[in-house]
């Protein structure tokens, strides 16, 4: 679910709630976000070049204290393995939702039916958020193929990952993913 995070929002400003309509149904959204040029629709364009899809817009940290690196969570009602912070793992506020993924229900009262988005505390990926244009699935392991340039490994992680490609989706893929590296590896930190 750090995908959705990362890089993380640099606007400052308030976290009070902020009315928003959309689609005829009203929620809330931090005010910062109200008038920030990077918010469409309820999410964020911040990065959408390097990620190549919407953020989540930045709710600010939840109450619960605890660490917050990336743990796999699969219960009996999915099938998929996704990261959240380990604090939340065991968490009653941590709730599922089919477009939105996993959020958190801490303040339900003011943020609404949808949640806010999982704190990430001060963790960081090591390797930047990269998407493709073609919105497949990229992968930790395959973008540090990417990052050690090691070329036939991302293309066999790559077909893994998208079974019944080609070898030539693959290679174009890696190119993308190694152009975008150029651009957006220096910053992994940031990321």
């Amino acid at each position: 679910m750090y995908r959705k995070v990362f890089p993380r929002c640099e606007v400052e400003g308030s976290l009070e709630p902020f009315a928003f309509s959309h689609f005829g149904s009203t929620d809330h959204i931090p005010g910062k976000c109200a008038e920030c040029e990077n918010m469409f629709e309820g999410e964020c364009v911040r990065a959408m070049d390097q990620v190549e899809d919407y953020l989540s817009l930045d709710y600010g940290p939840c109450r619960k204290p605890g660490p917050c690196n990336p743990v796999l969570v699969e219960d009996q009602f999915l099938k998929s393995k996704v990261f959240v912070p380990e604090k939340c793992r065991n968490c009653f506020n941590l709730e599922y939702h089919a477009v939105f993924g996993f959020r958190c229900h801490e303040d339900d009262q003011v943020w609404g039916r949808y949640g806010k988005t999982l704190d990430w505390g001060h963790w960081s990926p090591d390797l930047p958020n990269i998407g493709l244009a073609s919105h497949r699935e990229v992968s930790m392991e395959l973008l540090q193929a990417v990052k050690e340039e090691q070329e036939v490994a991302a293309i066999r992680i790559y077909r893994e990952l998208h079974p019944g490609t080609t070898i030539r989706e693959a290679r174009d893929a890696y190119q993308e993913l190694k152009e975008k590296w150029q651009r957006y590896g220096d910053n992994e930190t940031e990321a």
